[in-house]
Parts: C-alpha cells; structure tokens; sequence
C-alpha cells in the first residue's frame, strides 16, 4: 500500500466529524450502545498506518474500487500531504488549479461520507504517484446472514436510537426484490429474499416466518475462513450487484451517488469491480474445459455474470455445432483435389448440409439459453431500469417517473443527429462501392502480371482497415447521437456496424460468384481463372479467414496490451523523474497496488466480441460451397477466439460489473438473418454459378432456387414446431418452480411437509441462538 501519513489521511477521512457524531450519541444517553456495533452501523474507516481498534473484526476484501482526483498534476504540492514531500521540489498550484482541486475535494468529501452514512467499510489512500485516492469499498460478511436489532426490534425503537444503522444486506436484498436461487429440495428455483421473522410476542410468535433455510448457500473449502462462509447465501457477483445498488439508488439506507455525472464531469476517474486472483487462476488453469467447452460455464456466471457467460456459451456451442461441418468438408475437400475444382457435383450435398446448418443452428442455440436461463434465474426477469452512460449529457430535470432529478435530452434533437448519422452512412456506402470497384480493376491487373495471390492479399488487409475505420466513425456517430443507456447505444451502433460491413465483407465475395463471369467493369472484361470463378472464389474466401486467423487476432490481443503498457511506462517515467528530487531515501514511494494497476487496465466490452464473431460466422457459411474446409479454419479460430478472450478479461482488462442477461439479443437475430442470408447465397451459387446446372435455362434455374429456398424455410418450420425454442422441459419445470416458491416461501413454509425442510436445514449452517440478559418489554 502506498505511504501515507496519519495526519493527512485523517483530513480526507474527516475523522473528526465521525468522532464528533459518536460523543454526540453517547451524549444523547446512548451510553449502553455496543461500540463494536457502532462502528459497523456508522460505517467504519480505517486509516492507513493507524492500528486497528481492538473491537474492529478483520477487513473484509474490497469488492469495488472507486477513484478519484486528487491533483491536477503529480509535480504539484498541495493538501496536508505536502508536508511529507517537502523534499520533493514540488511547485506551487496556480489559482486555476487550486479552484479544481479544491472541487474535487468537496464533492469527494460528500461522496465519502454518503458512502459511510450506509455502513460500507471504506479504505482510503494515495495512488503511487499522489494525483489520485483510491476508495476501497468492502461488504461486512457479518451483514449478510447476522440478526441484529434491525431485523427484532420495532422501528419505534430505531428511531429512538438516533445513531446510524449498518445497512443489512438482507433488508437491501429484500427492498429491491433480488433474485436468489433455493435449495434443490426445492427446485433450486429462483426466487425474491425474505428476512426470518420472528414474530410478535403479545401473539405467542404464532406470525413467525422462517425461510433462511430454502436459500442455496455457496461455500468452497479451499476459502475456508473468508468470504463466502458456510452459511453465505449472496455469491460475489451479488455482493458487486447490491454494493452498486446501494452506491447508486437513492432509496433508503443508500448512498445516492450519480456515478454516471461524476464520470461525465471528471470528478470520479474509475469505477469498477476489484479482480479475484484465485478465482481466475482457477478459471485460467481449467480454460479449455470452462470457455471452449462450456463444462465448467458456473464459474464464468458466478465472476463475471450471466452476459459474459451466455457469450463464452454461445461460442462453445458454436465450436460443438463446427464439429459435423469440419468433418465432412475435410472430406469433400479431398473430393475437390480429385476434381482440382470445387466446381462439381458435392456442391449439391455441400448446399444443402449448410442450408440445414444455418437455418437451425440459432434455433437450437435459442433452446440452450431458455434452459441456462431457467437455470441461472433469469428465464422470467424483468426489463429494469439500466444505468445512465457517463458519456450521456443533457438538461437536469425532475423524472416525472422517479421523482428525482436526472439528465434529459429530448428527441426533437437527436433526431437531427441520427439524420446526419445515416446520411454519413449513405455517403460511406457509396464510396466503398466506388472503392471495390477500383479493386477489381486493379485484381484484373494484377491477374495479367501473375499477382493473383497478392491482389487477394492486398484486398483482405485492405477490408479490414476499412472496418476499422468505420468502427470508429460509427462509433462517433452513434456517441454524437447521445442515448442515454448502454442497451440503446449498442442497439443503434449495430444497426450502422452491420450494413457497412456486411457490404464490405462479403460484396467482393457476392461480386466473383455472381457478376464477375463474361462481364465488364470501366470498360474492361473481367474473367475467372481458367473460366472457373468458384476458384477465385474459394481462394479469396480462404485468404479473408486466414488474415481474420492470424492478423486481426494479433491486434485484437497486442492492442490493449500495448495500452495498458504505454500507461505504465508513461507513468513509470515520470514517477522515476520525480524519485531524483527525493533525499531522504525513506520517502520513496512503493510500487503500484493491485487496484492501481487494474486502474490502468481497458474496459472490457462484449459488443466487440461478438461482432467478430458474427464476422466470421459469415465468412464461415456464406460461401463454404466454394471452399468447403472452411469449416476447419472457422473451428481453430473460434478456439483461438476463446483462448484469447479469456486472456484478455484475465490479464488486460479491468473486471466488468456483473450484467444478468437471458439471451444474447439483438446479436442472436443478427445471426439468424445472416444464416438464412447463407441458405440462399449457397442455394444460388450452385444453381447459378456452378456447372451442375449449366444446361439448364435461366427459367428452369430460378424455379428450382424457389424450390430449394422454399423447402429450407418448410424444414426451419418443421424444426420449429417439433423443437420450439422454448422446451417442454423447460415450461414445466419453470411452472414447478412458481408452485415451489408459493408454497413454501410466499405462504412462509405452511405447506412445507416435514422432511423436505429436514433435508434442506441439516445442509444449512445454524446461526448461535441469541440469549439476552434482560428481556425489555419496550423491545416487544
């Protein structure tokens, strides 16, 4: 941890106002309030270098981290800190500066003690260099399952307390309604968390309800000792989920902080979920079985949430279906060597292997989410309402739904913006067609000089800058556009990224298939090699997914990694530049902590991800009749896919906030068009452009594409009606499940029979029985 004096901290921490709120209490003839229970009802704070109070437990593990500004600068001096750096030859602020810092230290100062007000332990300190403080935010585990006066007193009796009560994680729970999952005794349903009631006294506690042992409890032996202990019913990724709430919300007992306008402003630099360094080498260690394979898929779930999952699921159900493909098209590649053309009769089974492929993959793939959604609780969720963008600007106004004051933008002017937005589109759309015609003419000039290969090259790297560069036009187009959620965001950048990629992808590939034969361009004839265009292209298919194997992934993987490095070295550099000034060695600074570091980290965002995935799920069924060991590449590439992307969120990037998904939407309906795009592009590749049917007429040829295409579609519906996406199963037992949880939570365990709850207690550890010394009648 960085050096850090108590003198300072103690003015950042306002040690003073807590201690002065504590003589106030016991002023007010609270004298008899446990001082243990008062600093985890005020919230306790412990300063670095200061021993712990004997009363304090040990500090739980930090879950979130926020950070804030400190100094403009790290060469300037400036709070109580610059009494330990006089040594440092530190400049004097300018008035400018001294108006910012002296901002960032008020609304920090507000959102500290917002934070402490709920009974959040926080850990303060200095970044290594001095310009930042890290806020460590941290759950007592003594919250999660403990029975104090919270849940057994009457609120009378709260109010007349008047000191600060600690935030009970149950009651949080219980207020927004979380979801948790139940034993399997009972379905391992999901249902919303209740408190144990102990009832009434003056009625012989015949309104008692207790439900704490239907709730799952998840517990490792190798964490014996930490969190989560035996009786720990919130996983990590619930415990990240209701510190954001309580940082966020402001119902009661919660902080308030708009997170999203301190983003926005600049008065808070970070914001995110501290990494689990067992936890991911336990997931590292075992990554073919937990990302490639989908075995150990819970892992993912329960670290990094159910979107990340379903995205990690989704490829290894993907790597599963490639299986079959890379089989029998390694085999038909075989065939092709004996025809040295692709042109011959196995583009028939080729078709219609992949129409069937492609017309059903996502359907399956839709019946697989409902059952882990069943399963992970998320079959029956709710839309609710999702965070703001910091990006997001506008006019304060009071929500005429919450009642709170928010930022508004109204629609009469972004329309404006998505107008220009589309016509910048429009504009980019022409110009690549202009593009890829120049491209031909050049692949025609490179054809006469023998530079096939190297205009088939050239073309791919030049496909794939084009993307980057409209990733980042679409990008700024859609920030300029200005919405409000992420879901929002995402949903209008696809609907840009998809149309101009798919155009740039795949026109060059729909070009040779279908016009290139016997045509003109610019006034120049275009013909194939050796009048076979199923050859050219089968080679530039193969040279697109080899450039998007090799290159794409170097940079997808080599990017943040050299981000993350040029940050460290940036700061490394000036950090040693100012260790010159020092001269007492004793003051030098340590190295970085583990939050700086993963400070310096990328956010990670799944939208890449799966657009790369939809790429080359285009790529892969497309066009596979004219290369049909294409399926062989796709499968090493969706492997290399995985291996890389669990690199990337284990080593270079910072941990995502946990987000509950049911399904991977709008990405699975971009699949879905895309593989009927391929029963017909396939379907009409060999019916127009092979030489099966090259006897035929034109007449003949278009009723026999209607024909296929048409019996593609009947078998999708056959499919569907036989195997509907949402399972019989699955209905049933999510219908169980409803009665599970009437029965024996919402009637409080009335109907539950004698053995069921047996079972489900022994599996549960028992809380010690409270005994009370005096027994107050103003307590009941």
């Amino acid at each position: 941890m960085p050096f850090v004096r108590d003198h300072s901290t103690r003015e950042l921490l306002q040690q003073d106002a807590h201690k002065t709120r504590r003589d106030a209490a016991r002023g007010s003839g609270l004298e008899d309030v446990d001082e243990e229970a008062h600093l985890h009802g005020g919230g306790f704070i412990p300063v670095a270098g200061q021993p712990m109070p004997q009363t304090q437990r040990k500090l739980p593990p930090s879950d979130v981290v926020m950070v804030f500004p400190y100094k403009t600068h790290s060469t300037l001096r400036w709070g109580d800190a610059a009494a330990e750096e006089e040594q440092r030859g530190l400049r004097q602020p300018i008035e400018e500066q001294i108006r910012q810092m002296e901002s960032w230290k008020a609304k920090r100062n507000m959102v500290i003690h917002s934070l402490s007000d709920t009974g959040l332990v926080l850990m303060l300190y200095y970044s290594r260099d001095r310009d930042e403080i890290f806020v460590r935010i941290a759950a007592d585990p003594l919250h999660l399952r403990q029975e104090v006066l919270l849940n057994t007193a009457p609120l009378r009796v709260l109010a007349q307390t008047r000191r600060p009560v600690a935030v009970h994680w149950g009651i949080v729970a219980e207020m927004i309604r979380y979801q948790l999952e139940l034993k399997p005794q009972y379905l391992s349903a999901f249902a919303d968390y209740k408190n144990d009631y102990p009832g009434r006294r003056d009625l012989n506690y015949s309104d008692r309800c207790i439900v704490s042992h239907l709730y799952e409890t998840h517990f490792e032996k190798s964490k014996e000792g930490d969190y989560p202990q035996k009786d720990a019913i919130f996983r990590t990724v619930d415990r990240l989920r209701l510190i954001d709430h309580i940082v966020r919300s402001g119902d009661h007992n919660c902080a308030g902080v708009d997170v999203g306008q301190l983003l926005h402003d600049g008065d808070l630099i970070h914001y995110f979920p501290l990494h689990e360094q067992r936890e991911l080498e336990d997931m590292d260690k075992d990554w073919f079985k937990t990302f490639v394979m989908g075995r150990n898929i819970h892992k993912v779930r329960d670290y990094f949430g159910e979107r990340i999952a379903l995205y990690f699921l989704f490829m290894s159900h993907f790597i599963k279906w490639m299986i079959i493909p890379t089989i029998f098209g390694t085999f038909l590649c075989v065939v092709d060597l004996f025809y040295q053309t692709p042109n011959n009769v196995t583009v028939v089974f080729i078709c219609i292997g992949v129409g069937m492929f492609s017309t059903t993959f996502i359907h399956f793939w839709r019946r697989k989410t409902n059952l882990y959604a069943l399963k992970w609780g998320t079959f029956s969720m709710k839309k609710k309402a999702e965070t703001t963008r910091p990006e997001f600007y506008g006019v304060s106004r009071v929500n005429p739904v919450t009642s709170r004051v928010d930022r508004y933008y109204p629609w009469s002017e972004r329309i404006w913006k998505v107008l220009f937005s589309y016509s910048v589109i429009l504009v980019s759309l022409i110009s690549l067609f202009f593009a890829v015609g120049i491209l031909m003419v050049l692949r025609h000039t490179f054809h006469k000089h023998g530079g096939r290969i190297t205009f088939q090259v050239i073309n791919a790297l030049v496909v794939e800058l084009l993307n980057t560069l409209f990733t980042s036009l679409a990008t700024w187009l859609t920030d300029r556009e200005n919405h409000r959620s992420y879901s929002e965001h995402a949903n209008h950048l696809l609907a840009k990224m998809v149309v101009f990629k798919f155009i740039n992808c795949y026109v060059s590939l729909y070009y040779i298939a279908f016009l290139k034969e016997h045509s003109y361009l610019f006034g120049m004839p275009m013909t194939c090699v050796n009048d076979d265009c199923l050859n050219d292209l089968g080679s530039q298919l193969a040279i697109f997914m080899i450039m998007r194997l090799t290159l794409q992934n170097m940079i997808e993987l080599g990017g943040p990694y050299a981000v993350m490095m040029y940050r460290r070295m940036t700061e490394e550099s000036a950090f040693n530049f100012d260790a010159t000034l020092f001269t007492n060695p004793m003051t030098i600074m340590p190295d970085l902590s583990s939050p700086e570091k993963q400070s310096k980290k990328e956010d990670y965002d799944v939208y890449q991800d799966m657009d790369e995935v939809l790429i080359l799920y285009g790529y892969t069924v497309l066009f596979v009749v004219a290369c049909p060991w294409i399926p062989l590449i796709a499968l090493i590439s969706l492997v290399l896919e995985c291996f890389l992307d669990q690199k990337k969120l284990v080593l270079l990037y910072r941990r995502p906030f946990p987000d509950p998904a049911a399904n991977n939407e709008p990405w699975d309906t971009a699949f879905d068009v895309f593989g009927m795009l391929a029963m017909a592009t396939n379907t009409a590749v060999v019916v127009f452009a092979s030489n099966v049917f090259q006897s035929w007429s034109h007449f003949h040829k278009i009723l026999l594409f209607m024909v296929v295409e048409h019996a593609m579609i009947g078998f999708r519906i056959l499919i569907s009606t036989l195997f509907p996406a949402i399972p019989w199963e699955v209905r049933l037992l999510a219908m169980q499940q409803q009665v599970v949880v009437h029965r024996h939570l919402n009637l409080g365990g009335e109907e539950d029979d004698h053995e069921t709850r047996a079972s489900a207690m022994m599996a549960t550890a028992q809380p010690p029985p409270i005994v009370h010394d005096q027994d107050d009648e103003e307590y009941w």
